[in-house]
């Protein structure tokens, strides 16, 4: 069966953008429900502060008025009137103790709404309460009390102004509001591209991965599938006639197995696998490096020096991880020098202790350079010989950063090339 590419791509694009929407959605709702409660909260909190100080100023109104009407009846209704007389949104009534008569009144009001007072007075009677009610289509908010003497009194502000400003208050709410989800819509939206990198970049890693394994596989499986064929052709000969086809299997099967155990070695460091940590004296190690691989690049007509440090040179490290990293670097520096040599060192820098290998070797173009530590990266030489599975460097850049250090390479075409592992000093 034969697979579209071009339509898995188009529809691992839908389903990316379905995701990013279905996160600003979840976005938008979260950020709609704190503004509804949020909001709701405000605009309530508003009005009910609102209305308790018209309501306590009507009440210390209808108190003054009381005094002034009960306490001293002989004193005419202009000393009430001039009690609130200054605000012209106040008004007050006073009924008798049926609540059917007028007794006293200032401001009054048309005929209607006497009618309508009187009536939400006698829906009222006999408790004492403030409510809100429309009077000639104007709402006033109304205290409504008995006096000792049984009268009614009811002491009313026009409350348009407060019910306008709670109204732009319910307005400013809204546009923020909505305002305020366009923009976690759209940024939900982006965010989630951001939110959903890793995983992309993981996919695409994995991607590359497949890629480069398969590539580095289908050498070896068409060799070893050429010279399996070819076996069995001539299956009625002897096996010594054709030991160079056994050869070519034997040589391609422990290069698929060495880029197996690379890969394995990369996919632990990648993980995370914990580091058998202990003192260690960088001066030493690179002694014992050295020791042990001096005779292969003795064979390879290399010399190698070492040059050593006063101090020990302590850190905190993975010995044989190290030891690992050492014989990647060594090795690849054999793989590209043919003449000179190769060079182990250590200097110390503030709190870092650094490794220095050095070789005169053909070195690494600026482009090879910048990729040096990718997977599957090789120069030119090695992979004409077909030497290497291009990991060796991907593998030493994670067994640095799994020591919190730094890895820098130096190199020229020509003139050779210097890695630099900066570890901290213990």
């Amino acid at each position: 069966m034969k697979v579209d590419w071009t339509e898995h791509r188009i529809r691992e694009e839908k389903g990316i953008i379905r995701q990013r929407l279905f996160f600003a959605g979840i976005q938008v709702a979260a950020v709609f429900l704190i503004l509804v409660l949020v909001g709701g909260f405000v605009y309530s909190m508003e009005m009910r502060e609102t209305q308790s100080a018209v309501t306590e100023q009507l009440q210390t109104w209808s108190i003054q008025i009381e005094r002034a009407v009960v306490n001293r009846p002989r004193i005419s209704s202009l000393r009430t009137d001039n009690l609130i007389a200054a605000d012209s949104d106040m008004h007050y009534v006073v009924w008798n103790r049926a609540g059917t008569h007028l007794q006293r009144a200032f401001r009054p009001f048309s005929a209607n709404s006497m009618q309508a007072l009187q009536q939400q007075l006698t829906l009222r009677h006999p408790s004492s309460s403030s409510y809100l009610m429309s009077i000639a289509g104007v709402p006033y908010q109304v205290w409504q009390t008995r006096w000792t003497n049984g009268q009614w009194l009811q002491v009313m502000e026009d409350v348009r102004d407060d019910q306008s400003r709670l109204a732009r208050l319910l307005s400013l709410l809204m546009w923020g509001g909505l305002f305020g989800l366009l923009l976690t819509s759209v940024g939900g939206f982006f965010l989630g591209l951001w939110t959903l990198r890793p995983i992309m970049h993981m996919r695409h890693r994995e991607q590359e991965l497949l890629s480069d394994v398969s590539h580095e596989l289908r050498t070896p499986l068409t060799v070893l599938t050429t010279h399996a064929e070819m076996l069995i052709q001539h299956s009625q000969d002897r096996i010594e006639d054709h030991l160079s086809w056994i050869e070519a299997i034997y040589g391609e099967t422990q290069r698929m197995n060495r880029l197996v155990r690379d890969l394995l070695e990369l996919n632990h460091l990648e993980t995370g696998k914990a580091l058998q940590l202990e003192t260690v004296s960088v001066q030493e190690l690179l002694d014992t490096v050295a020791n042990a691989y001096e005779p292969v690049l003795e064979e390879a007509g290399l010399a190698l020096t070492v040059i050593p440090l006063d101090t020990p040179g302590v850190i905190q490290g993975d010995r044989m991880r190290l030891m690992q990293l050492l014989y990647i670097f060594l090795d690849n520096a054999r793989k590209h020098t043919h003449d000179g040599g190769i060079t182990l060192k250590v200097s110390e820098r503030g709190a870092f202790v650094n490794i220095h290998v050095q070789d005169t070797g053909e070195g690494m173009s600026a482009q090879l350079l910048q990729r040096a530590t990718e997977r599957f990266v090789r120069g030119d030489t090695a992979r004409q010989r077909g030497m290497s599975t291009g990991l060796g460097l991907a593998i030493a850049k994670g067994i640095v950063q799994a020591h919190r250090g730094r890895l820098m390479i130096h190199s020229r075409p020509g003139r050779g090339t210097e890695v630099v592992v900066s570890l901290r000093r213990h």
